[in-house]
């Protein structure tokens, strides 16, 4: 019986997924400058927030491995991702639904591809398991975190909601701790919890508690 060789999606990344995942992040960055706020953006805006998701994670990996210039500067076809998934939000835009389960789904998605291939990286170039982790849970996050702050808005993963956050750093630390018995046994086993993990918390409504304030009485409150 012949053996089936999967590709490993972790250390040989084929170049379609690398730029699959670039879009769905683009187009996710690209969406939230066209949501209606309290500021409506340009093109331009529109573009940079594109940018921003869809090789901020990739750009932030890079420079925290040392590995310079980043890729997306060595290959023009993930700017060429970016720029159709921001023309495709200009023109389709208001039929794409960001709270929709396929979105939710392709979001998910990214958020364990950048995980894992963050992680894989940083093990490759010889760092511990906690920084791999660390590598692979800002990949992940770091584009969300700088679209937050360009719309002046408290990026969510610091407050109360559904996990975000949790889940890069939980899909992270299972590709690190499965790495050494089969890499793409491990990056499918990331990838795919946090999917599941992602539907769950939406399906039952999961959110993160906020943080009370502690040791203060109600007979110390000041009228």
């Amino acid at each position: 019986m012949p053996v089936i060789d999967f590709p490993n999606i972790a250390s040989d990344t084929p170049l379609w997924l690398a730029l699959l995942t670039t879009f769905i992040a683009a187009m996710s960055g690209a969406l939230r400058g066209r949501d209606p706020g309290r500021v409506r953006y340009d093109i331009i805006g529109i573009l940079v927030f594109a940018f921003c998701l869809g090789v901020g994670g990739g750009v932030t990996r890079d420079l925290l491995l040392g590995n310079t210039p980043p890729v997306v500067l060595r290959e023009p076809a993930y700017v060429v991702a970016v720029l159709a998934a921001t023309v495709l939000v200009l023109i389709f835009g208001r039929f794409i639904a960001r709270d929709g389960w396929v979105f939710l789904i392709l979001d998910a998605l990214t958020l364990g591809l950048y995980a894992v291939i963050g992680a894989q990286m940083a093990i490759e170039y010889g760092l511990p398991d906690v920084g791999a982790i660390i590598v692979g849970f800002a990949a992940s996050l770091v584009g969300g975190i700088i679209v937050a702050l360009l719309r002046g808005d408290t990026p969510e993963i610091l407050m109360p909601g559904t996990p975000y956050a949790i889940l890069s750093i939980l899909g992270a630390t299972i590709y690190v701790l499965t790495d050494q018995f089969n890499a793409t046994v491990a990056a499918l086993l990331c990838v795919g919890s946090v999917i599941a993990l992602r539907i769950i918390t939406v399906r039952w409504n999961l959110r993160t508690p906020s943080v009370r304030t502690i040791g203060l009485s109600s007979d110390h409150d000041t009228p």
